[in-house]
């Protein structure tokens, strides 16, 4: 299985660090010992620099100044929440989706959910999905408690571990719970306000996105598949493709499909031809080769002798070495259904399920519609601590099969199709529209 300055709260204001103000009765009081605080800390800072494999993603970073800044807050912070949020934001700093701090005390303290998520559009700040009566997907936001929405959001990302702003701005609405007001003020472009109150108004029930299995008009059969989390969808899937496999084509929906486990006997099903895998790398370290690129950069050339500059010259320059591994070709199976595929994938297919897509995209056996996927994954070297933190930090960086990046790009579909803020609230679907016609073209 494939493997997310701050201050205690003034009033109702927005922090202009970048964390939602609370009320101060309401600031995390519980208190993170001293010697706990730099233990966490210090554990983080060598699992980055020990197990960290994404350093090319972050080329401008210098960790040594941002770990003091973040020792620096975290021992001044007030509170167990503070502090969190300050541990949030060192290991948010190295842009990477599967290196994280996360405090399950946080969540069930300061976590209760928005109810509404947006996304950015050409048209500015759309509601992407909403449990509010009354704020409905296609509507535009402009201002959160007065100041613009983009200013505001801004400051909230940098707590948000993601290998893309994209990617952040997906996870914001769930996993940065913790970093909103209890109450704050929504204004639309149409004029109306929608007051946001966590924890005290009622939310319309979660529409779980359920397996769906049927077959649409034309006779093409079409999957939409939620997760990949348990073997039965995975069984599910092969069992409807065995009993169409005359279809004219098969549509496979994985929008918003966050992974599990890797689903390689439903790619064996479809595909019909070898495929390379992810190329990949992970950081090693050779103690003396980081010895000699310590003393180059403290001494200077004409204080050492020859022998000595001749190995830091040689060696001086491993810093963050990589063992790189080119992706494996693997055979196809006992393929099930041989027709046209068509694959529909958005910034919400992540982990296991552009695993999933990834034999797709570079076998050119389907066709890939929709928008980009999350671009994150990483097998990550974890740590729990005995009072519920943990973090993770992600060991294996990948790229796509010819060397072209993935990781904060994810895999580009080859049709893109984005939906409007028209489609957004009429509840059309452009992206399955463009799935059939190209379904249609292809068999």
């Amino acid at each position: 299985m494939r493997l997310g300055r701050v201050l205690a709260g003034l009033g109702t204001m927005w922090f202009t660090t970048g964390a939602g103000g609370l009320p101060a009765q309401e600031a995390g009081a519980e208190a993170v010992p001293t010697a706990g605080r730099m233990w966490i800390a210090a554990k983080m800072l060598a699992a980055v620099e020990t197990h960290f494999a994404h350093w090319e993603g972050v080329p401008d970073l210098d960790l040594d100044a941002a770990f003091r800044a973040y020792a620096e807050e975290a021992a001044a912070a007030p509170d167990r929440r503070a502090f969190s949020l300050a541990s949030m934001k060192f290991l948010a700093g190295l842009r990477n989706g599967h290196t994280g701090f996360f405090d399950p005390w946080l969540r069930e303290r300061f976590g209760a959910p928005l109810g509404f998520a947006l996304e950015r559009s050409p048209d500015g700040w759309v509601v992407r999905e909403s449990r509010i009566d009354g704020l409905e997907p296609g509507d535009r936001v402009t201002t959160l408690d007065g100041r613009p929405a983009e200013e505001v959001i801004a400051e909230l990302l940098p707590h948000i571990s993601a290998s893309s702003e994209r990617e952040a701005v997906r996870k914001l609405w769930f996993q940065g719970a913790p970093l909103w007001p209890r109450r704050f003020t929504l204004a639309l472009a149409d004029g109306r306000t929608m007051e946001i109150r966590r924890g005290e108004q009622e939310l319309r029930p979660v529409e779980p996105r359920r397996y769906e299995a049927r077959v649409l008009p034309g006779g093409v059969a079409y999957l939409r598949i939620p997760h990949f989390e348990t073997p039965e969808m995975e069984d599910s899937a092969i069992a409807f493709l065995e009993a169409h496999p005359d279809a004219p084509a098969v549509v496979v929906d994985v929008r918003r499909n966050g992974g599990g486990t890797t689903p390689m006997r439903l790619i064996g099903a479809l595909m019909d031809r070898p495929y390379r895998g992810f190329a990949q790398s992970t950081s090693f370290s050779v103690g003396l080769y980081s010895a000699y690129h310590r003393i180059g950069q403290m001494v200077e050339p004409a204080q050492l002798d020859d022998y000595t500059r001749g190995y830091i010259d040689a060696f001086g320059e491993f810093e963050h070495p990589r063992l790189a591994f080119p992706g494996v070709v693997e055979e196809p199976g006992e393929t099930v259904y041989a027709g046209p595929v068509v694959v529909l994938v958005d910034g919400g297919c992540a982990s296991a399920c552009e695993d999933f897509a990834l034999p797709f995209a570079s076998s050119g056996r389907g066709t890939l519609v929709g928008e980009p996927t999350s671009g994150s994954t990483g097998q990550p070297y974890m740590w729990s601590f005995p009072n519920g933190m943990s973090f993770r930090v992600s060991a294996r960086r990948v790229s796509m099969p010819d060397g072209a990046p993935f990781e904060g790009v994810g895999i580009v579909p080859d049709v893109e199709v984005r939906p409007t803020a028209g489609d957004l609230r009429s509840g059309r679907d452009p992206v399955l529209e463009k799935a059939l016609e190209v379904a249609r073209r292809d068999r």
